[in-house]
């Protein structure tokens, strides 16, 4: 039985492979009866209104199929949006207090490709609204031809609390660091989960990426493999937000630290006219491929009176690294950007032809540094893979 952690563990810092954004897929389930299995993946925490009703019940945040009345039990299977390694999982029962998963089992496989289309015209996943539905007797046969119940098991058949607030997070550790792009999750046997996280680190295979002589790729994207590594301060959002999909969605979807308490009474400026400050906030990106570095992007967008002042970005190449052993007070640290203003809910580019970068070698972490806090909602890394060994995942 895979032992929960008490609190959020370390992996949890961790990308999400799973998700709306990512571009996660419900393949198949066998039961949305209640509720969709897509809200698994959901963003944003679970919602709850205890009003709402319609033909089919109560309202529920998440997965629920109905109260089973036949042999067997239900299951779904997920198309992860980010392939990677798994670290862990959390899965959230949240308002399901009655109705929760007594028990649930996570199976998962490496596929290349895509599953072969479980029937056609389905009633249940391919075919939308599917709350209300099942899957015919045709299309759960046709599932259980995959063979899916073979593949590997991450997380064997545990028991879950119900989603009450101080026991309805569970979160299960995975050491099996192979690559993995399917889940199935299993619930035993039948009821509801609000939402399942998929943490870990994206694998992507660098060999199959083609660039033309000017294309550059955002090294430290979530998509690519980028990892926030660790932070000062994350008191309002961690550093992966800004790694991900597209602009931030809002001031939530980003980085930002909380107000410093040791502020002066009174601000002053240097000559330059830059603030006197007794501190500023840090974090650490562990890049997807070792790079050549031509632009950066810092994108302060939604963050209009929390912006910081200005930031100082530094790079390091530490190939022998891993997420778990880097130790950026040892790294040789060089600039790459010195310290520049920034302005409110502005995406501000720099690159080698502004004369503003100037780093002709490969390089595998960065470190960016506010003054004297605030908020970034993305950070691009633009550049072109470098020929040196690939970085520990470990």
């Amino acid at each position: 039985e895979v032992a929960m952690a008490a609190a959020a563990p370390e992996w949890t810092m961790l990308p999400q492979l799973n998700g709306e954004r990512a571009g996660t897929a419900i393949l198949f389930a066998t039961d949305e009866w209640f509720a969709e299995a897509g809200n698994l993946n959901r963003e944003g925490p679970p919602q709850f209104d205890p009003n709402a009703f319609d033909t089919h019940g109560k309202v529920m945040d998440g997965w629920e199929s109905r109260r089973k009345r036949t042999a067997g039990h239900d299951w779904c299977l997920m198309k992860l949006g980010l392939s990677g390694v798994i670290r862990g999982f959390e899965v959230d029962t949240s308002f399901f207090t009655g109705n929760q998963v007594p028990r649930i089992s996570i199976q998962a496989a490496c596929i290349s490709g895509d599953l072969p289309p479980v029937g056609q015209g389905a009633t249940a996943w391919t075919a939308k609204p599917r709350k209300g539905s099942k899957a015919t007797d045709e299309e759960v046969k046709a599932a259980e031809n995959l063979g899916t119940d073979k593949w590997h098991t991450l997380v064997p058949m545990t028991p879950l609390q119900p989603g009450y607030i101080d026991c309805c997070k569970h979160f299960f550790p995975v050491e099996d660091a192979r690559r993995w792009t399917h889940l199935r999750i299993n619930y035993f046997p039948d009821g509801g989960v609000a939402r399942i996280r998929c943490f870990g680190e994206v694998q992507k295979d660098w060999g199959q990426v083609v660039l033309g002589p000017e294309e550059l790729v955002d090294l430290a994207a979530t998509e690519n493999g980028g990892i926030g590594l660790m932070a000062s301060n994350s008191h309002y959002g961690r550093p992966q937000n800004m790694l991900g999909m597209g602009r931030a969605v809002n001031m939530g979807d980003g980085w930002e630290t909380a107000r410093n308490p040791n502020r002066p009474p009174v601000f002053a400026t240097d000559e330059q006219g830059m603030m006197k400050l007794p501190g500023n906030d840090w974090c650490v990106i562990q890049l997807g491929a070792a790079g050549l570095v031509r632009a950066i992007s810092i994108d302060t967008l939604h963050f209009k009176g929390n912006y910081p002042e200005s930031c100082l970005i530094e790079a390091a190449c530490s190939p022998g690294s891993s997420r778990l052993d880097f130790k950026p007070e040892e790294a040789q640290w060089k600039v790459l950007l010195p310290r520049t203003r920034l302005s409110p809910h502005n995406d501000h580019r720099f690159d080698d032809k502004s004369g503003m970068l100037n780093l002709p070698t490969p390089v595998t972490h960065i470190r960016l540094t506010i003054y004297p806090d605030g908020g970034v909602s993305r950070l691009r890394i633009w550049g072109r893979p470098a020929d040196i060994p690939a970085l520990s995942k470990v």
